[in-house]
């Protein structure tokens, strides 16, 4: 028994071999490509998004910095309300000081000066105008008589 080859012949099984080793090869050359870009993008993305960070760094230092001479002239004047401060408590011991030396007797006196109405005060200024001679005429105004007025009277 004898076979005989017909070698002008090819089997459907090579065929199929052949074409699926020729498939995987483009499909991984597809992949790998696919893969490449893919990779590309993501390190643009990466160097991209460094930069904003770089960016916003920035702006954090340059507001940090702001806010740090903020910060210094806020204790400068902190400094200076405590400073101030000190010297309104001297003034008030000073104040209590002078209270007691002049005594009860000026505050009774500013308390009637204060009930004593301003419109009873013009009212005798008027009357000793009218009442005086008039100065001999110096030019300008020293023949009028002048009057003080309460406030939002005039």
């Amino acid at each position: 028994m004898t076979f005989e080859v017909d070698t002008r012949t090819i089997n459907i099984n090579t065929v199929v071999s052949v074409a699926g080793f020729l498939a995987t090869f483009v499909f991984i050359g597809i992949a790998w490509g696919a893969s490449q870009a893919a990779l590309s993008d993501l390190e643009e993305w990466r160097l991209q998004h460094e930069g904003v960070h770089r960016d916003l760094q920035a702006s954090v230092r340059s507001h940090d910095a702001v806010v740090d001479s903020q910060i210094s002239t806020l204790r400068t004047n902190l400094a200076k309300l405590d400073q101030i401060e000190y010297r309104i408590t001297a003034n008030e011991k000073g104040i209590e000081a002078l209270d007691t030396r002049i005594g009860p007797d000026y505050r009774k006196l500013q308390q009637s000066v204060l009930r004593f109405p301003q419109s009873a005060v013009i009212d005798i200024d008027a009357d000793r105008v009218d009442q005086s001679d008039p100065p001999a005429d110096r030019g300008g105004d020293a023949g009028r008589p002048s009057l003080i007025l309460p406030p939002g009277a005039g």
